[in-house]
């Protein structure tokens, strides 16, 4: 029987039309089932396997990308472990709307949430706006890692998740080591606080 850790909760964010669930149809099922925009969130359920075998179910939601349905959006940020920040490299505004975005995953999710930008429609060379050093120099900016996908064509669709999953176990696993240790320096510690009370509640007859 599989045993699985808690479930990775993974949202995608970015303006209407930049390939969201696109992205998320192509790396679950392999193929694009519509281009009808999301309204309001969508979520789906996937099981993988991480670089050391370990097996995980991650939680991926689709958010809308209309100012209408943003409040609501914000909600959701709430507890994700990780964070796929599209834009569309053919038009410029979805880019640039990424400061915006990235500001309230900061205000509104956990303090270790990892967060990818993902340039998506590389597969239009001719309608690029966006170059990649562009892009990449607004990632390092931000300190967050850049990929480049095509939801159509299906390019570095699997890496973008499977390297943004790899990424929040690692932190995870750190996470956990770096609590065992304190614990196992608290625990001398608390024994010595014990030894010197006895010394100094001590006493002797003559």
């Amino acid at each position: 029987m599989n045993t699985y850790s808690p479930i990775y909760k993974v949202i995608l964010v970015g303006d209407s039309g930049v390939g969201k669930t696109c992205l998320l149809s192509m790396y679950v099922k392999g193929i694009i089932e519509s281009t009808i925009p999301t309204i309001a969130v969508e979520f789906c359920t996937k099981e993988i396997e991480l670089y050391d075998g370990t097996k995980i179910k991650v939680q991926l939601w689709d958010t809308a990308g209309q100012e209408r349905f943003k409040s609501l959006a914000l909600t959701y940020y709430r507890k994700a472990y990780g964070i796929l920040l599209l834009f569309d490299v053919t038009k410029k505004s979805s880019f640039l709307a990424c400061k915006n975005y990235l500001e309230e995953v900061r205000m509104n999710s956990e303090k270790k949430c990892v967060v990818y930008l993902v340039g998506n429609k590389i597969d239009l060379v001719d309608e690029r706006k966006i170059s990649k050093e562009e892009a990449e120099a607004f990632a390092q900016q931000e300190n967050i890692k850049y990929i480049e996908t095509s939801a159509v064509k299906n390019m570095k669709v699997e890496e973008a998740f499977t390297s943004l999953l790899n990424d929040i176990y690692k932190g995870k696993q750190e996470d956990e080591k770096a609590k065992e240790f304190l614990n196992n320096m608290e625990a001398p510690r608390i024994q010595l606080v014990k030894k010197n009370e006895m010394n100094q509640n001590s006493f002797f007859c003559c």
